[in-house]
C-alpha cells in the first residue's frame, strides 16, 4: 500500500525495464508499447501497442485484453469479453513483463466507491453497437460513392451519346434506324 497523498501506481517489477513506475492519475487508460498508452512498455518483443485496456472499479482496477497475445492478472488470464479486477498487490503479465499494482489510501481506485462501471456484458454489448455503427456509416458511405461514379459514368455516358446525335449525323441516321426496327420488332410480336 503507498502512502497517502501517492497517486495509486503501476511498477514494472521484471523485465527489461524493471523499477519503472507510472503513476496512475486517471482512467481508462492503456498498457502497451505505443507512446499513446499511459504504462509504457518499450522494450518487451511480446507486448502489442495497445495490449490491454484499464479501467478504475471500486477498490482496484477492470484490466481487459484489447489485442491477441495473453494479458494476465494474478496468474489467470484476461480476455476481450472475460476481464479480471487486479487490486492493491496484484499483478498483471503482459507479454514477459510482469506489472505490480499499488493502491495508495486516497488514490484513484480508493476514490472510485460508489462509482458504477460497466461489466463484461456491457461492455460487450457497448463494443458491439460502435462496432455495427461504425459498419453501417462506413457501408452507407460507400454506397455512396459507388451510386456516384454509377450516376458521374451513365451521365458522361448519356451526354456523349447526346453530342453524338446533335453534331453527328450519320450516327443519327443510324440511332433512328435501329429505333425503328426495334419499334417494329415489338408491334410485330403483339400482333
Amino acid at each position: 500500500m503507498r502512502a497517502a497523498g501517492q497517486a495509486d501506481c503501476i511498477t514494472i517489477v521484471n523485465g527489461p525495464e524493471d523499477g519503472t513506475e507510472f503513476p496512475i492519475v486517471r482512467a481508462p487508460f492503456y498498457i502497451g508499447e505505443s507512446t499513446t498508452c499511459a504504462v509504457q512498455i518499450r522494450l518487451d518483443s511480446q507486448a502489442c501497442a495497445r495490449h490491454a485496456l484499464v479501467t478504475v472499479v471500486s477498490d482496484g482496477y477492470r484490466v481487459r485484453r484489447m489485442d491477441r497475445q495473453p494479458v494476465y492478472v494474478n496468474g489467470k488470464p484476461a480476455g476481450l469479453f472475460r476481464s479480471r479486477i487486479v487490486r492493491n498487490g496484484g499483478t498483471v503479465q503482459i507479454g514477459h513483463t510482469l506489472l505490480c499494482v499499488e493502491c495508495s489510501s486516497d488514490g484513484l481506485a480508493s476514490r472510485s466507491h460508489g462509482i458504477v462501471s460497466e461489466g463484461d456484458v456491457g461492455w460487450a454489448i457497448q463494443q458491439g453497437a460502435k462496432w455495427l455503427w461504425s459498419s453501417l456509416k462506413s457501408g452507407f458511405n460507400l454506397l455512396l460513392t459507388l451510386l456516384g461514379r454509377i450516376v458521374t459514368s451513365w451521365l458522361a455516358v448519356l451526354s456523349i451519346l447526346f453530342l453524338m446525335y446533335v453534331f453527328w449525323p450519320w450516327f443519327r441516321f443510324n440511332l433512328q434506324g435501329l429505333i425503328i426496327q426495334i419499334y417494329s420488332a415489338i408491334v410485330t410480336s403483339f400482333s
